[in-house]
């Protein structure tokens, strides 16, 4: 079965489900010996920025390599999975929020869009108050803290959010922006390059947000917001899988465009690379049924490039 995943602004009832089913995986335990489902995907995508791919490269395993886009599509459709599961609807699609609609308007009304509604994501504050995700109504049991070494530590407080106050970031990607990274390159479209981090000319870099200028894209997004969305357990925030979704579909949007461009680095590239080439296993957190029993955490970029068997988005 496909299902479609659609824009969180256009559908109120795919907009209440996904607030009532991350709310419910706050609550639910795969195992007594685990802390809740929500959570175990923070501690994921905090040990995947913890783990250089290799020491010294820049690169660690979802970030600032190739890696990045097919790791955070898995993580996707892991979360994806357990939103069905929890709320007993085999045919519900993860949202997506399409920033770059926010980013058309004034930088002094970005943070009060639609999105930052009351009955969508709340808004803004240390703490929030206001939205499904205010103060009372979700909790931060665990946070990245530190730098440039952060350590993951307990905590027991309410989501914060400082929407376009950074002043590196104050206004939102624009929708040309998202236009100018998915043609450039015609007609020699590549997805990674080397040195295959944060310095390549590619597409995979672009939308990241390391090049052309920094803070760019995706990476733009999370400076924007803030707050919880800022450190490596920025999926406190659930603003962060609608990012990431948005940054999925960019990536659909792309292939399609160009005719599925190869991904690189193949197979043949050296093990400097290993953990972003194309069959190499991309890095889990635990290949425990019960969390992964779609891949069991044996997954490749090449079991993720073509997911239209799984999902389409509603609109590019």
């Amino acid at each position: 079965m496909v299902i479609t995943r659609r824009n969180i602004l256009n559908d109120s009832n795919v907009r209440d489900k996904y607030i009532e089913g991350v709310k419910l995986l706050k609550q639910d335990f795969l195992r007594q010996d685990w802390t809740n489902t929500y959570d175990i995907f923070i501690i994921w995508h905090y040990y995947a920025m913890m783990a250089p791919t290799p020491p010294g490269s820049g690169r660690n395993a979802a970030h600032r390599g190739p890696s990045f886009l097919p790791w955070h599509r898995w993580m996707l459709i892991l979360l994806e999975h357990h939103l069905q599961r929890v709320l007993d609807d085999p045919d519900f699609g993860l949202p997506y929020w399409d920033w770059s609609s926010d980013g058309e308007l004034p930088p002094n009304q970005q943070p009060t869009a639609p999105t930052w509604a009351n009955d969508c994501m709340g808004g803004s504050g240390s703490p929030v108050t206001t939205g499904p995700f205010r103060d009372g109504q979700w909790k931060v049991n665990i946070e990245s803290i530190g730098f440039p070494d952060p350590i993951l530590v307990r905590a027991n407080r309410p989501l914060r959010r400082v929407l376009g106050r950074d002043p590196i970031a104050s206004n939102l990607p624009t929708k040309e922006d998202v236009r100018r990274a998915v043609i450039r390159g015609q007609p020699n479209v590549v997805y990674d390059a080397a040195p295959w981090d944060t310095n390549s000319e590619s597409f995979r870099n672009e939308l990241e947000g390391w090049w052309p200028d920094a803070p760019g894209l995706h990476n733009r997004v999370h400076v924007w917001v803030g707050g919880d969305m800022g450190p490596a357990s920025s999926p406190n925030d659930p603003v962060f899988f609608l990012n990431h979704c948005n940054v999925d579909r960019i990536w659909q949007d792309w292939q399609q465009r160009h005719g599925n461009p190869p991904y690189l680095p193949n197979n043949s590239a050296g093990t400097a690379l290993r953990g972003h080439r194309l069959n190499d296993r991309l890095f889990a957190v635990t290949t425990n049924n019960l969390f992964d029993p779609i891949y069991r955490g044996r997954v490749r970029p090449a079991d993720l490039l073509d997911v239209s068997a799984r999902y389409i988005y509603d609109a590019f």
